[in-house]
Protein backbone atom coordinates (compact mmCIF):
# COMPACT_ATOMS: atom_id res chain seq x y z
CA UNK A 1 0.00 0.00 0.00
CA UNK A 2 2.77 2.29 0.61
CA UNK A 3 4.34 1.44 -3.19
CA UNK A 4 1.01 2.38 -4.04
CA UNK A 5 1.44 5.61 -2.21
CA UNK A 6 4.64 6.90 -3.68
CA UNK A 7 5.05 4.95 -7.48
CA UNK A 8 3.62 7.61 -9.15
CA UNK A 9 6.29 10.19 -8.29
CA UNK A 10 8.36 10.22 -11.36
CA UNK A 11 5.85 11.17 -13.83
CA UNK A 12 2.84 12.30 -11.33
CA UNK A 13 3.73 16.02 -12.06
CA UNK A 14 3.48 15.61 -15.72
CA UNK A 15 0.48 13.65 -15.89
CA UNK A 16 -0.71 16.72 -13.63
CA UNK A 17 0.75 19.36 -15.86
CA UNK A 18 -1.05 17.91 -19.48
CA UNK A 19 -3.95 18.16 -17.70
CA UNK A 20 -3.68 22.06 -16.46
CA UNK A 21 -2.60 21.57 -12.78
CA UNK A 22 0.27 23.70 -11.31
CA UNK A 23 2.23 23.23 -8.39
CA UNK A 24 0.10 23.59 -6.03
CA UNK A 25 -2.29 21.33 -6.96
CA UNK A 26 0.40 19.03 -7.55
CA UNK A 27 1.25 19.07 -3.77
CA UNK A 28 -2.57 18.51 -2.89
CA UNK A 29 -3.08 15.86 -5.09
CA UNK A 30 -0.26 13.49 -3.78
CA UNK A 31 -1.53 14.88 -0.16
CA UNK A 32 -5.55 13.75 -0.74
CA UNK A 33 -4.53 9.73 -0.36
CA UNK A 34 -2.34 10.21 2.60
CA UNK A 35 -5.33 12.34 3.91
CA UNK A 36 -7.95 10.28 2.86
CA UNK A 37 -6.26 7.20 4.80
CA UNK A 38 -5.98 8.73 7.82
CA UNK A 39 -9.24 10.21 8.02
CA UNK A 40 -10.71 6.47 7.77
CA UNK A 41 -8.35 4.50 9.82
CA UNK A 42 -10.68 4.32 12.84
CA UNK A 43 -13.94 3.98 10.77
CA UNK A 44 -12.03 1.09 9.45
CA UNK A 45 -10.27 -0.58 12.58
CA UNK A 46 -14.01 -0.71 14.02
CA UNK A 47 -15.55 -2.34 10.87
CA UNK A 48 -12.82 -5.23 11.56
CA UNK A 49 -13.90 -5.50 15.01
CA UNK A 50 -17.08 -6.59 14.56
CA UNK A 51 -16.74 -8.15 11.20
CA UNK A 52 -14.82 -10.45 9.67
CA UNK A 53 -11.09 -9.16 8.64
CA UNK A 54 -11.56 -11.10 5.18
CA UNK A 55 -14.57 -8.43 4.23
CA UNK A 56 -12.92 -5.62 5.33
CA UNK A 57 -9.47 -6.37 3.39
CA UNK A 58 -12.00 -7.33 0.67
CA UNK A 59 -13.71 -3.87 0.25
CA UNK A 60 -10.90 -1.82 0.88
CA UNK A 61 -8.85 -3.89 -1.97
CA UNK A 62 -12.01 -3.56 -4.25
CA UNK A 63 -11.93 -0.04 -3.90
CA UNK A 64 -8.26 0.69 -4.28
CA UNK A 65 -8.82 -1.19 -7.70
CA UNK A 66 -11.44 1.22 -8.57
CA UNK A 67 -9.27 3.99 -7.27
CA UNK A 68 -6.32 3.05 -9.56
CA UNK A 69 -7.90 2.64 -12.40
CA UNK A 70 -9.65 5.90 -12.53
CA UNK A 71 -6.32 7.78 -11.96
CA UNK A 72 -5.16 5.87 -15.16
CA UNK A 73 -8.22 7.11 -17.13
CA UNK A 74 -8.02 10.19 -15.81
CA UNK A 75 -6.07 11.80 -18.96
CA UNK A 76 -8.93 10.02 -21.20
CA UNK A 77 -11.09 11.70 -19.20
CA UNK A 78 -9.42 15.15 -19.75
CA UNK A 79 -10.29 16.59 -16.48
CA UNK A 80 -7.50 16.62 -13.58
CA UNK A 81 -10.54 16.04 -10.57
CA UNK A 82 -10.35 13.08 -11.81
CA UNK A 83 -6.62 12.09 -10.11
CA UNK A 84 -8.11 13.54 -6.92
CA UNK A 85 -10.92 11.19 -7.39
CA UNK A 86 -8.91 8.39 -7.98
CA UNK A 87 -6.67 8.91 -5.21
CA UNK A 88 -9.15 9.52 -2.44
CA UNK A 89 -10.80 5.99 -3.79
CA UNK A 90 -6.89 4.82 -3.54
CA UNK A 91 -6.27 6.27 0.08
CA UNK A 92 -9.54 5.08 1.23
CA UNK A 93 -8.75 1.18 -0.26
CA UNK A 94 -4.77 1.45 1.41
CA UNK A 95 -6.48 2.69 4.67
CA UNK A 96 -6.53 -1.42 5.60
CA UNK A 97 -2.81 -0.68 6.60
CA UNK A 98 -3.89 0.02 9.91
CA UNK A 99 -5.57 -3.55 10.59
CA UNK A 100 -1.81 -5.46 10.46
CA UNK A 101 -0.69 -4.09 13.67
CA UNK A 102 -3.82 -5.78 14.57
CA UNK A 103 -3.68 -8.87 13.26
CA UNK A 104 -0.27 -9.03 13.79
CA UNK A 105 -1.02 -9.13 17.47
CA UNK A 106 -3.64 -11.98 17.08
CA UNK A 107 -1.04 -14.90 14.94
CA UNK A 108 1.95 -14.03 16.60
CA UNK A 109 3.46 -15.34 20.11
CA UNK A 110 3.90 -12.15 22.36
CA UNK A 111 7.47 -12.68 22.94
CA UNK A 112 7.61 -12.04 19.19
CA UNK A 113 4.90 -9.31 18.86
CA UNK A 114 7.72 -6.43 19.53
CA UNK A 115 10.42 -7.43 16.54
CA UNK A 116 7.31 -8.38 13.76
CA UNK A 117 5.97 -4.79 14.64
CA UNK A 118 8.95 -3.24 14.22
CA UNK A 119 10.06 -5.01 10.80
CA UNK A 120 6.72 -3.81 9.71
CA UNK A 121 6.82 -0.39 10.55
CA UNK A 122 10.16 -0.27 8.60
CA UNK A 123 8.83 -1.80 5.73
CA UNK A 124 6.06 1.09 5.44
CA UNK A 125 9.01 3.16 5.05
CA UNK A 126 10.97 0.79 2.66
CA UNK A 127 7.85 0.77 0.27
CA UNK A 128 7.32 4.45 0.07
CA UNK A 129 11.01 4.22 -1.11
CA UNK A 130 11.01 1.66 -3.04
CA UNK A 131 7.88 2.73 -4.94
CA UNK A 132 8.97 5.02 -7.81
CA UNK A 133 11.88 3.01 -8.98
CA UNK A 134 9.27 0.24 -9.47
CA UNK A 135 7.96 2.06 -12.83
CA UNK A 136 11.86 2.43 -14.20
CA UNK A 137 10.84 -0.38 -16.22
CA UNK A 138 8.01 1.43 -18.53
CA UNK A 139 9.20 4.63 -19.26
CA UNK A 140 9.18 3.95 -22.74
CA UNK A 141 6.20 2.01 -23.26
CA UNK A 142 3.23 4.30 -25.02
CA UNK A 143 0.38 1.83 -26.53
CA UNK A 144 -3.06 3.09 -27.19
CA UNK A 145 -6.50 1.59 -27.89
CA UNK A 146 -9.43 3.61 -28.43
CA UNK A 147 -9.76 5.73 -25.38
CA UNK A 148 -6.95 3.26 -23.15
CA UNK A 149 -3.88 5.37 -23.18
CA UNK A 150 -0.88 3.27 -21.43
CA UNK A 151 2.13 5.24 -20.80
CA UNK A 152 4.59 6.45 -18.38
CA UNK A 153 1.28 8.42 -16.67
CA UNK A 154 -1.10 6.45 -16.76
CA UNK A 155 1.00 3.19 -16.46
CA UNK A 156 1.03 3.54 -12.62
CA UNK A 157 -2.32 3.39 -11.97
CA UNK A 158 -3.06 0.31 -14.32
CA UNK A 159 -0.55 -1.33 -13.14
CA UNK A 160 -1.38 -1.03 -8.96
CA UNK A 161 -5.03 -1.66 -10.35
CA UNK A 162 -3.76 -5.08 -11.45
CA UNK A 163 -2.16 -5.80 -8.27
CA UNK A 164 -5.21 -4.57 -6.28
CA UNK A 165 -7.29 -7.62 -8.25
CA UNK A 166 -4.71 -9.85 -7.56
CA UNK A 167 -4.86 -8.69 -4.10
CA UNK A 168 -8.64 -8.66 -4.21
CA UNK A 169 -8.97 -12.45 -5.10
CA UNK A 170 -5.75 -13.37 -2.62
CA UNK A 171 -8.03 -12.10 0.24
CA UNK A 172 -11.12 -14.01 -0.94
CA UNK A 173 -9.60 -17.19 -1.53
CA UNK A 174 -6.51 -17.96 0.90
CA UNK A 175 -6.56 -15.30 3.59
CA UNK A 176 -6.51 -17.08 6.73
CA UNK A 177 -8.90 -15.43 9.85
CA UNK A 178 -7.16 -14.86 12.82
CA UNK A 179 -8.45 -17.30 15.63
CA UNK A 180 -12.06 -18.02 16.17
CA UNK A 181 -12.17 -17.78 19.76
CA UNK A 182 -10.76 -14.29 19.78
CA UNK A 183 -14.04 -13.14 16.93
CA UNK A 184 -16.22 -14.99 19.70
CA UNK A 185 -14.71 -13.22 22.68
CA UNK A 186 -14.98 -10.00 21.34
CA UNK A 187 -18.38 -10.29 20.27
CA UNK A 188 -19.54 -11.52 23.91
CA UNK A 189 -17.82 -8.97 24.98
CA UNK A 190 -19.74 -6.57 23.26
CA UNK A 191 -22.84 -8.31 23.97
CA UNK A 192 -22.38 -8.00 27.88
CA UNK A 193 -21.42 -4.83 27.64
CA UNK A 194 -24.54 -3.93 26.13
CA UNK A 195 -26.54 -5.76 28.61
CA UNK A 196 -25.16 -4.08 31.00
CA UNK A 197 -28.10 -3.29 33.57
CA UNK A 198 -26.36 -3.43 37.07
CA UNK A 199 -24.40 -1.09 38.73
CA UNK A 200 -21.20 -3.51 39.04
CA UNK A 201 -21.43 -3.20 34.67
CA UNK A 202 -21.61 0.09 34.53
CA UNK A 203 -18.87 0.44 37.39
CA UNK A 204 -16.42 -1.99 35.18
CA UNK A 205 -17.36 -0.25 32.14
CA UNK A 206 -16.23 2.87 33.43
CA UNK A 207 -12.84 1.58 34.73
CA UNK A 208 -12.18 0.11 31.32
CA UNK A 209 -12.46 3.80 29.71
CA UNK A 210 -10.26 5.05 32.99
CA UNK A 211 -7.83 2.55 32.36
CA UNK A 212 -7.72 3.60 28.40
CA UNK A 213 -7.16 6.91 29.22
CA UNK A 214 -4.71 6.09 32.19
CA UNK A 215 -2.75 4.06 29.25
CA UNK A 216 -3.00 6.91 26.69
CA UNK A 217 -1.13 9.23 29.34
CA UNK A 218 1.90 6.22 30.60
CA UNK A 219 2.28 5.88 27.11
CA UNK A 220 2.26 8.81 25.63
CA UNK A 221 3.42 11.23 28.17
CA UNK A 222 5.31 9.52 30.78
CA UNK A 223 6.29 6.31 28.62
CA UNK A 224 8.12 9.03 26.42
CA UNK A 225 5.60 8.06 23.03
CA UNK A 226 4.98 11.47 22.44
CA UNK A 227 8.51 11.46 21.06
CA UNK A 228 8.19 8.46 18.79
CA UNK A 229 5.63 9.44 16.80
CA UNK A 230 6.63 12.97 16.44
CA UNK A 231 9.70 11.20 14.77
CA UNK A 232 7.63 9.26 12.59
CA UNK A 233 5.65 12.19 11.81
CA UNK A 234 9.17 13.95 11.32
CA UNK A 235 10.81 10.95 8.68
CA UNK A 236 7.68 11.17 6.48
CA UNK A 237 7.30 14.79 6.23
CA UNK A 238 10.62 15.30 5.23
CA UNK A 239 10.73 12.03 2.87
CA UNK A 240 7.32 13.17 0.84
CA UNK A 241 8.72 16.94 0.57
CA UNK A 242 11.10 15.40 -0.78
CA UNK A 243 9.61 13.29 -3.74
CA UNK A 244 7.41 16.14 -3.87
CA UNK A 245 10.06 18.62 -5.28
CA UNK A 246 12.62 16.48 -6.64
CA UNK A 247 10.37 15.52 -10.05
CA UNK A 248 10.13 19.15 -11.15
CA UNK A 249 13.78 20.50 -9.64
CA UNK A 250 15.37 18.18 -11.92
CA UNK A 251 13.09 18.83 -14.83
CA UNK A 252 13.65 22.14 -14.50
CA UNK A 253 17.25 22.64 -13.91
CA UNK A 254 18.72 19.54 -14.95
CA UNK A 255 16.29 19.05 -18.44
CA UNK A 256 15.63 15.27 -16.62
CA UNK A 257 12.84 13.34 -17.81
CA UNK A 258 11.34 9.99 -16.49
CA UNK A 259 14.24 7.57 -17.21
CA UNK A 260 16.53 9.56 -15.38
CA UNK A 261 13.99 10.53 -12.32
CA UNK A 262 13.57 6.88 -12.04
CA UNK A 263 16.83 6.36 -12.22
CA UNK A 264 17.12 8.60 -9.30
CA UNK A 265 14.38 7.22 -7.08
CA UNK A 266 15.88 3.66 -7.39
CA UNK A 267 19.44 5.20 -6.36
CA UNK A 268 17.48 6.67 -3.34
CA UNK A 269 15.78 3.13 -2.24
CA UNK A 270 18.80 1.71 -2.48
CA UNK A 271 20.30 3.82 -0.16
CA UNK A 272 17.20 3.83 1.99
CA UNK A 273 17.55 -0.21 2.19
CA UNK A 274 20.89 0.46 2.69
CA UNK A 275 20.01 2.36 5.99
CA UNK A 276 17.42 -0.02 7.44
CA UNK A 277 19.80 -2.40 7.48
CA UNK A 278 22.43 -0.52 8.61
CA UNK A 279 20.13 0.93 11.42
CA UNK A 280 19.02 -2.35 12.24
CA UNK A 281 22.29 -3.85 12.87
CA UNK A 282 22.82 -0.78 14.93
CA UNK A 283 19.73 -0.87 16.90
CA UNK A 284 20.88 -4.94 17.75
CA UNK A 285 24.62 -4.47 18.24
CA UNK A 286 24.89 -1.55 19.88
CA UNK A 287 21.90 0.81 20.83
CA UNK A 288 18.58 2.25 19.47
CA UNK A 289 20.12 5.67 20.52
CA UNK A 290 23.26 5.72 18.59
CA UNK A 291 20.71 4.73 15.28
CA UNK A 292 18.63 7.85 16.00
CA UNK A 293 21.56 10.48 16.76
CA UNK A 294 22.98 9.13 13.80
CA UNK A 295 20.00 9.81 11.88
CA UNK A 296 18.97 13.17 13.27
CA UNK A 297 23.17 14.29 12.25
CA UNK A 298 22.45 13.42 8.60
CA UNK A 299 19.48 14.82 8.10
CA UNK A 300 20.92 18.28 9.58
CA UNK A 301 23.64 17.89 7.72
CA UNK A 302 21.87 17.06 4.39
CA UNK A 303 19.65 20.29 4.88
CA UNK A 304 23.17 22.23 5.54
CA UNK A 305 24.40 21.45 2.06
CA UNK A 306 21.11 21.88 0.63
CA UNK A 307 21.07 25.60 2.03
CA UNK A 308 24.63 26.23 1.58
CA UNK A 309 25.26 25.11 -2.32
CA UNK A 310 21.80 25.10 -3.62
CA UNK A 311 19.85 28.10 -2.15
CA UNK A 312 20.02 30.18 -5.17
CA UNK A 313 18.20 29.82 -7.99
CA UNK A 314 20.46 27.24 -9.64
CA UNK A 315 21.03 24.02 -8.17
CA UNK A 316 24.08 22.39 -8.78
CA UNK A 317 23.84 18.77 -9.11
CA UNK A 318 26.24 17.40 -7.25
CA UNK A 319 25.66 19.23 -3.91
CA UNK A 320 21.71 18.34 -4.71
CA UNK A 321 22.11 14.46 -4.90
CA UNK A 322 25.05 14.54 -2.44
CA UNK A 323 22.19 15.95 0.21
CA UNK A 324 19.55 13.76 -1.31
CA UNK A 325 21.59 10.67 0.00
CA UNK A 326 22.28 11.55 3.34
CA UNK A 327 19.10 12.72 3.94
CA UNK A 328 17.41 9.52 2.86
CA UNK A 329 20.21 7.74 4.82
CA UNK A 330 19.55 9.29 7.70
CA UNK A 331 15.90 9.26 7.97
CA UNK A 332 15.74 5.35 7.19
CA UNK A 333 18.70 4.37 9.52
CA UNK A 334 16.71 5.62 12.58
CA UNK A 335 13.23 3.80 11.33
CA UNK A 336 13.99 0.65 13.08
CA UNK A 337 14.86 1.73 16.11
CA UNK A 338 12.29 4.39 16.54
CA UNK A 339 9.40 1.80 15.56
CA UNK A 340 10.91 -0.73 18.46
CA UNK A 341 11.20 2.01 20.75
CA UNK A 342 7.42 2.85 20.22
CA UNK A 343 6.74 -0.68 20.56
CA UNK A 344 8.33 -1.25 23.24
CA UNK A 345 6.47 1.79 25.10
CA UNK A 346 3.45 0.54 24.87
CA UNK A 347 4.57 -3.11 25.57
CA UNK A 348 6.53 -1.73 29.28
CA UNK A 349 3.55 0.71 29.98
CA UNK A 350 0.76 -2.16 29.66
CA UNK A 351 -1.28 -0.36 26.75
CA UNK A 352 -2.86 -1.74 23.94
CA UNK A 353 -0.84 -2.19 20.83
CA UNK A 354 -4.21 -2.07 18.26
CA UNK A 355 -5.25 1.65 20.18
CA UNK A 356 -1.26 2.50 19.72
CA UNK A 357 -0.94 1.40 16.61
CA UNK A 358 -3.86 3.50 15.14
CA UNK A 359 -2.38 6.65 16.46
CA UNK A 360 1.03 5.99 14.78
CA UNK A 361 -0.43 5.60 11.32
CA UNK A 362 -2.18 8.95 11.70
CA UNK A 363 0.62 10.63 12.59
CA UNK A 364 2.55 8.65 9.93
CA UNK A 365 -0.61 9.66 7.46
CA UNK A 366 -0.26 13.18 8.91
CA UNK A 367 3.24 13.65 7.82
CA UNK A 368 2.86 12.06 4.59
CA UNK A 369 0.31 14.88 4.02
CA UNK A 370 1.44 18.47 5.06
CA UNK A 371 5.34 17.39 3.12
CA UNK A 372 3.35 17.22 -0.79
CA UNK A 373 1.59 20.45 0.57
CA UNK A 374 4.31 22.83 1.74
CA UNK A 375 6.64 21.30 -1.11
CA UNK A 376 4.36 22.33 -3.47
CA UNK A 377 3.34 25.60 -1.68
CA UNK A 378 7.43 26.33 -1.86
CA UNK A 379 7.54 25.02 -5.59
CA UNK A 380 4.79 27.85 -6.62
CA UNK A 381 7.20 30.31 -4.97
CA UNK A 382 9.94 29.27 -6.60
CA UNK A 383 7.70 30.37 -9.74
CA UNK A 384 7.66 33.73 -8.53
CA UNK A 385 11.87 34.05 -8.60
CA UNK A 386 12.45 32.69 -4.97
CA UNK A 387 15.58 31.25 -4.48
CA UNK A 388 15.28 27.40 -3.90
CA UNK A 389 16.25 28.10 -0.27
CA UNK A 390 12.47 28.59 0.23
CA UNK A 391 12.33 25.04 -0.11
CA UNK A 392 14.54 23.40 2.51
CA UNK A 393 13.67 26.41 4.66
CA UNK A 394 9.88 25.73 5.21
CA UNK A 395 11.05 22.00 5.53
CA UNK A 396 13.96 22.33 8.19
CA UNK A 397 11.52 23.92 11.41
CA UNK A 398 9.79 20.13 11.81
CA UNK A 399 13.20 18.57 11.86
CA UNK A 400 14.53 21.03 14.59
CA UNK A 401 11.64 20.73 16.47
CA UNK A 402 12.52 17.20 16.80
CA UNK A 403 16.16 17.44 17.55
CA UNK A 404 15.28 20.09 20.08
CA UNK A 405 13.11 17.36 21.66
CA UNK A 406 15.80 14.64 21.52
CA UNK A 407 17.83 15.82 24.56
CA UNK A 408 14.09 15.38 26.87
CA UNK A 409 13.82 11.93 25.77
CA UNK A 410 17.58 10.44 25.95
CA UNK A 411 17.36 9.31 28.94
CA UNK A 412 13.90 7.10 28.74
CA UNK A 413 15.73 5.87 25.64
CA UNK A 414 18.49 4.67 27.95
CA UNK A 415 16.42 3.07 30.79
CA UNK A 416 14.10 0.82 27.88
CA UNK A 417 17.90 -0.20 26.78
CA UNK A 418 18.49 -1.52 30.08
CA UNK A 419 14.81 -2.89 31.06
CA UNK A 420 15.53 -4.76 27.41
CA UNK A 421 18.69 -6.06 27.97
CA UNK A 422 18.08 -7.08 32.02
CA UNK A 423 14.88 -8.90 30.33
CA UNK A 424 17.10 -10.54 27.50
CA UNK A 425 19.71 -11.61 30.68
CA UNK A 426 16.38 -13.60 32.14
CA UNK A 427 15.37 -15.12 29.17
CA UNK A 428 19.15 -16.25 28.29
CA UNK A 429 18.94 -17.59 32.37
CA UNK A 430 15.75 -19.55 32.12
CA UNK A 431 16.97 -20.82 28.69
CA UNK A 432 20.49 -22.54 30.76
CA UNK A 433 18.01 -23.28 33.63
CA UNK A 434 16.22 -24.98 31.07
CA UNK A 435 18.58 -26.54 29.18
CA UNK A 436 20.18 -27.58 32.75
CA UNK A 437 16.85 -29.47 33.73
CA UNK A 438 16.62 -30.93 30.84
CA UNK A 439 19.83 -32.46 31.15
CA UNK A 440 19.68 -33.52 34.18
CA UNK A 441 16.04 -35.05 33.61
CA UNK A 442 18.11 -37.34 30.74
CA UNK A 443 20.63 -38.07 33.10
CA UNK A 444 18.29 -39.71 35.47
CA UNK A 445 16.29 -41.71 32.71
CA UNK A 446 19.83 -42.79 31.34
CA UNK A 447 20.77 -43.70 34.56
CA UNK A 448 17.29 -45.80 35.20
CA UNK A 449 17.09 -47.48 31.28
CA UNK A 450 20.82 -48.73 32.75
CA UNK A 451 19.66 -50.04 36.38
CA UNK A 452 16.45 -51.40 34.81
CA UNK A 453 18.55 -53.44 32.17
CA UNK A 454 21.05 -54.19 35.04
CA UNK A 455 18.27 -56.41 36.90
CA UNK A 456 16.75 -57.96 33.23
CA UNK A 457 19.87 -59.37 32.98
CA UNK A 458 20.48 -61.11 36.50
CA UNK A 459 16.66 -62.10 36.37
CA UNK A 460 17.75 -63.62 33.01
CA UNK A 461 21.25 -65.04 34.55
CA UNK A 462 19.10 -66.53 37.70
CA UNK A 463 16.60 -68.20 35.38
Amino acid sequence: MNIEYSCLMPTVYDYTQSLDGDAAFFGFLLATFSITRMLVFIPIGWWADVRPFREVFAFTAFVGLIGCFIYGAAGALGNKWWLVVGRVLTGLGAANTTLSRTYISKCVEADQFAKVIGVQMTLDLFGVMIGPALIAGITKVNFDYGWFHFNEQTAPGYIMAVLQFFMLVSFLTTFVEPPPQDVTQRKTIRRKSLEASTNEDVEAAIRVKSDNKRAIWRVLVTGGGWFFILTTFTVNFNLCALETVATPLMEKQYDWHSIENSSFFAACAFVGMVAMLTGMWIDKNLSGRKAIALGFTCMLSAFGIWLVFDGGLDLPKGPFLLGSAICIFGLCVLTPANSAYFTKVVEYQGGAQGLFGGIWSVFMSAGKSAGPIVAGYALNLLDTGTGNWIIFVLCVPVLAINVLCLPFIAKTMKDMDSVTENLAEENRRESQSMQQSNESFDAVNTSLLKDFTSDDEKISQGT
